[in-house]
């Protein structure tokens, strides 16, 4: 496509964040997404270094690059609150205006129109800087008032925002700036801004996964010096789904590699020198929950020398023992343990099935093909509980039926194909890998209400409406049905407080949450339905697993739904 830069108006380039604000009005009132570009890459253009990094990390929908330490953890609540606090407007006004504006940048903008409070501090004008240093220091807060501290930065921010900034400031924090710029168009504003070709920015973006180091590397020339660096997670490759094992080999036509499908936690382990990291799905940093992987990889050796070595590997964190998976919810509860004891260690042991490497010793490996990267794994001795996942070569349908078998019989949730000449493609959805599982699927989804139980639930939040994302509709949220079973009384005293925290509004029998949480909902099919907006609803869906390792970006889509419905025929056949 090209992109008309001089058909576009120019708000011009400012480390000032009313300029970025007005940029993004710009862009959300504009259709075309030839324009959109074109506003963005003359506004990125002639930016200076440090605002250029904020701005399109913020344009992204992020506030801190992926894989950082740092989450301002700020709930809806708190921010209502502070609306509250600077306004004319009082607890309920601020409840109903809320339901009136169905946004809570929306909100935000009119409660700031009505503010009482002024700032005794500004004198100069809100930057880009200063919004995301006000970030920073509430992500590093800690301790037994963090939440008030936290609370007076942002309100100090708040403070110091006209009503449009206050607008993007809200969304920027909820990570929802909708707008209709994908990463992928900020990426083709990089390139545009600074003359280079896109491909060049995606290839940079697979080694780097930091789109503010990446728009900075454009500006300065110097793209070809991306490279997977240590301890900046990259994107997951991710596998699609097919139905079944003759549409595998209908498809492929050529032998496979065959894997168990694991029910655990999808995690990349850096190790460099006696450093190591673990990051979840979401680039969370969960090194703290499992210190024995730690140990296990500082003492990981090439097997023809025993030598130390340098890598970052992709695999699956399981709770097992005796060579038996055991359930999901058990793993969760590693990841809740501000301490993991060594009680917790003996009740919940762990091991990390490595089935992939990015780098290995400074070398970069996702370019070379996955049969050649599992030679390069099986060079490698992991000591205990790290261990080499096993693969096996399938050619036809009947083989993959008998592994599909073998894996359920285990514990497991199915197989994962992959083509034996695929290269890693990192944060890429494609079709190299194909899922396989037990399930006619599973669906993850987000709840964004919850209503009190009875009987013995009375008082506790025990029915969930879960949502997807409509990829087509600026991935807005389609409900799609509403479980109460799969969790135990634990499980579910613990929901009700983490729903709780997110509370938007409280109607009396329930509660409408900010869409944070995330389930994994099994279900007997998927049938058309007019009570939900999404057109769809599961039929007998069952709440599998708590996805406490995943966010609302992981979440699948109406698409990925109407895919299943319109195949479910063929399943059941099957």
């Amino acid at each position: 496509m090209n992109y008309d830069l001089g058909s576009t108006p120019f708000v011009g380039a400012s480390p000032d964040f009313l300029h970025f604000v007005n940029l993004c009005e710009q862009v959300r009132v504009t259709k075309s997404k030839n324009m959109k570009v074109g506003l963005l890459s003359r506004y990125l253009s002639s930016m200076d270094d440090k605002s250029l990094i904020t701005a399109v990390l913020f344009l992204s929908s992020r506030i801190f690059p992926l894989g950082s330490k740092f989450v301002i953890n700020v709930g809806f609540s708190t921010i209502m609150q502070i609306l509250s606090e600077i306004s004319f407007l009082d607890k309920d006004q601020i409840h109903q205006n809320y339901l009136q504006y169905g946004d809570m940048g929306a909100l935000a903008e009119y409660a700031t129109s009505k503010k009482h409070t002024v700032s005794l501090t500004q004198q100069q004008p809100l930057t880009l800087h200063v919004v995301y240093e006000g970030f920073k220091k509430i992500a590093g807060i800690t301790g037994s008032d963090s939440s008030k501290v936290k609370k007076n930065i942002l309100k100090g921010l708040f403070l110091d925002c006209s009503p449009l900034e206050a607008k993007y400031l809200t969304k920027i924090i909820n990570g929802e700036m909708r707008i209709g710029l994908t990463e992928g168009l900020v990426e083709v504003g990089v390139a545009l801004a600074f003359n280079v070709e896109h491909g060049k920015i995606r290839e940079a973006m697979l080694v780097s996964g930091d789109i503010s180091q990446i728009a900075l590397l454009a500006k300065r020339g110097l793209l070809y010096t991306a490279v997977i660096k240590p301890f900046q997670p990259i994107g997951y490759m991710l596998a699609d789904v097919m139905f079944g094992a003759d549409e595998i080999v209908n498809y492929f036509q050529k032998s496979l590699i065959c894997e168990y499908k694991y029910d655990g936690i999808r995690a990349q382990m850096h190790k460099f020198g006696q450093q190591v990291k673990i990051f979840s799905r979401n680039m969370t940093d969960i090194t703290d929950a499992f210190p024995e992987l730690v140990d296990a990889a500082i003492n990981s050796k090439l097997s023809s020398s025993m030598e130390s070595i340098d890598f970052i590997l992709d695999g699956e964190i399981m709770a097992i023992r005796n060579d038996k998976p055991l359930h999901f919810q058990e793993l969760q509860k590693r990841l809740r343990r501000k301490n993991v004891t060594g009680q917790i260690i003996a009740e919940v042991p762990v091991v990390y099935a490595v089935f992939d490497i990015a780098l290995i010793d400074g070398e970069q490996t996702i370019m070379k093909p996955l049969k050649q990267r599992k030679e390069i794994l099986s060079r490698i001795f992991f000591k205990k509980p790290i261990v080499n996942t096993k693969h096996n070569v399938v050619n036809t349908a009947q083989e993959i039926i008998a592994k599909f078998d073998e894996s359920r019989d285990i514990g497991y949730e199915g197989l994962v194909l992959k083509e034996p000449e695929s290269q890693y493609h990192p944060g890429k959805r494609g079709r190299y890998w194909i899922k396989l599982k037990r399930e006619l699927d599973t669906i993850d989804a987000v709840i964004v209400i919850a209503e009190y139980g009875h009987g013995k639930r009375a008082g506790v939040l025990s029915d969930y409406t879960f949502a997807v994302r409509d990829e087509n509709n600026d991935n807005q949220l389609r409900i799609i049905g509403k479980a109460y079973s799969g969790l135990t009384d634990k499980e579910i005293d613990t929901i009700t407080k983490q729903l709780r925290s997110i509370m938007i509004k409280d109607n009396g029998y329930g509660i409408v949450v900010k869409p944070e949480l995330i389930l994994e909902i099994s279900f007997d099919s998927i049938q058309k339905s007019d009570r939900h907006d999404s057109g769809f609803a599961l039929r007998f869906p069952r709440i599998k697993n708590i996805r406490c390792d995943k966010n609302i970006k992981d979440i699948d889509t109406l698409q990925k739904v109407r895919r299943i419905y319109e195949n479910q025929t063929y399943l059941n056949a099957k």
